[in-house]
């Protein structure tokens, strides 16, 4: 009996999940007095349990309210703007945007085969926009040019490698990187390889260029490296039938 007195008196609520755990306890306490045989008809509840029970609804009841009460304006935003811009359209134009910059870049730095799309589908236009002004022409590289061996000699004064294999090494490496990384394939491995060749500029290149270009570069790779590619990506395919 004592208690079934005490669910008379008022619950003192520290917090909603204390006052639960005294509930459930209180509820525990209760139940072996309610010991019924089997093939009996269940009676309706007794005044105290019904008190208890509509005390932990009411419990629930302000959980959820506080709960739902504390979500803020500027959480929600946020989250709608993430549902809105997926990572997966974030991390397509990051890998084509740095695929672009050190592309263009290595195809200053060699010699090759030029090669370019199909006359017709350069001929294709639009309301006056045509293919063919934005020149996708693509040197496949055979060798590194002359003027970037100079340059790296001049530039790559004590490096721990000889500058003519400095510069064979970032060349090719601008035209490899990048692909894989626009296809989505291995990214992470071609994001940190993209991450050595800033590191490798800033020291060696441009050491005035780290808080104009070179942090950018590296806060859009990091992205990648940290995330991943997104479902765009080969990397993407290749998961999704290792898991089948």
């Amino acid at each position: 009996m004592s208690d079934i007195n005490t669910l008379h008196r008022p619950v003192e609520l520290g917090s909603g999940e204390a006052a639960m755990a005294r509930l459930a306890e209180r509820l525990t306490t209760i139940t072996p007095a309610m010991d019924l045989p089997v093939n009996s008809i269940m009676r309706p509840p007794s005044p105290a349990v019904a008190a208890a029970l509509a005390m932990s609804a009411k419990i629930s009841r302000r959980a959820h309210d506080r709960a739902r009460r504390s979500r803020s304006i500027i959480g929600l935003t946020i989250d709608g703007l993430a549902r809105f811009v997926p990572y997966t359209l974030v991390a397509l134009a990051l890998r084509l945007v740095m695929a672009r910059v050190f592309f263009l870049d290595g195809q200053s730095k060699v010699v090759g085969l030029p090669v370019s799309l199909p006359e017709a589908v350069q001929n294709f236009s639009f309301q006056g926009f045509s293919l063919k002004a934005l020149n996708l022409s693509v040197l496949l590289p055979v060798d590194v040019a002359p003027a970037t061996i100079a340059f790296f000699t001049s530039r790559f004064v004590g490096s721990p490698l000889p500058p003519s294999l400095m510069a064979s090494i970032v060349s090719y490496a601008e035209f490899i990187l990048p692909v894989m990384l626009v296809l989505g394939f291995a990214s992470r491995f071609a994001a940190v390889g993209m991450l050595m060749l800033t590191a490798l500029f800033q020291i060696y290149l441009i050491p005035s260029a780290l808080w104009t270009t070179h942090i950018y570069w590296a806060a859009m790779l990091l992205v990648i490296v940290s995330r991943g590619p997104g479902a765009v990506s080969l990397d993407h395919i290749v998961r999704m039938f290792a898991k089948r």
